[in-house]
């Protein structure tokens, strides 16, 4: 499941890049992904079980944070750091969240750092850095990418943005101990919703309804916030939440593989390297060793 939510994830560019030719500000697309999301779980959660509407009102903060810090700051982060430092630096630091997931997970449950992780991680890593920078590298090289000196806020910016990317399986971890994936995700889009769309309101004016931006909005919507948050969601419950994120480093694969087949982008060869590392690192967390080994891999800490 998680990997078909990282699917879902990675044709996002698309949509981004049809709404924004339509005139559509990125604050409008985030709050239009945010209110379908939220639309959409609440006919689900009313069709499936009408209980998966009830949380504990101390149990608000989890929803807020997975709403407001891990989907709404992420998505503002991560697309002004684009606009500093190009999307492809950007999409480098947005997949640090693996590593911060690996250390805060270690933190707060104890989690274990695991050969397996420790390989997995880094391979991952490295493997979006080849995808995400590989047309800057085939256009001249990395100085490129600093030509213009370092923007540490955009640096900043795009660090913030994979902190908070990985805060969503911690806070995810934690409310699905007492919740469904479905209550879960419909929770985290209202409070997303309740931020989002009054800041879309009030800064610029929208585009003109017509049926092509009706179906490019709502398609964008369900296929890389409902289904993808959703599918994503629920494969959580089951795995630890170092595991969920190298899975879904599959992303910029699909988005790369996207640019291929719909924008006539070129596949160099630093590309094929990354999506070999993240394809290697997916195999690696997803070889289960016997439990022996991987104790036995453990580092004292």
């Amino acid at each position: 499941m998680i990997i078909i939510a990282a699917a879902a994830w990675g044709v996002t560019g698309l949509f981004v890049n049809a709404l924004r030719a339509e005139g559509y500000s990125l604050s409008q697309i985030i709050a239009v992904r945010a209110s379908v999301t939220a639309a959409a779980m609440s006919i689900l959660t009313a069709l499936a079980d009408r209980k998966k509407f009830r949380i504990n009102p101390r149990d608000i903060w989890l929803f807020a944070g997975m709403g407001i810090i891990s989907f709404t700051l992420c998505s503002y982060a991560y697309f002004a750091s684009i606009e500093r430092i190009g999307l492809g630096p950007s999409a480098v630091l947005l997949y640090s969240a693996p590593l911060f997931i690996m250390l805060m997970s270690r933190i707060i449950w104890k989690e274990p750092l695991t050969a397996r992780k420790l390989t997995a991680v880094p391979l991952a890593v490295a493997g979006c850095v080849c995808v995400s920078l590989a047309p800057a590298i085939a256009g001249g090289g990395l100085k490129n990418l600093l030509s213009g000196g370092l923007n540490l806020i955009g640096v900043a910016l795009g660090l913030l943005s994979g902190f908070a990317y990985g805060l969503y399986s911690i806070f995810g971890k934690i409310a699905l101990k007492k919740y469904s994936g479905m209550t879960v995700t419909l929770w985290t889009f209202i409070s997303a919703s309740a931020l989002t769309i009054p800041v879309a309101i009030l800064y610029g004016s929208w585009p003109e309804m017509s049926l092509k931006r009706a179906a490019l909005l709502i398609s964008m919507a369900l296929v890389s916030g409902a289904l993808a948050y959703g599918l994503y969601t629920l494969g959580l419950s089951g795995v630890e939440p170092t595991h969920a994120s190298v899975l879904a480093t599959i992303e910029p694969v699909v988005a790369a593989v996207c640019g291929v087949l719909f924008n006539g982008e070129p596949m160099h060869i630093v590309s094929v390297i990354g999506i070999l590392l993240v394809v290697a690192a997916v195999v690696v967390m997803n070889t289960k060793p016997k439990e022996a080994e991987e104790k036995a891999a453990e580092p004292n800490i």
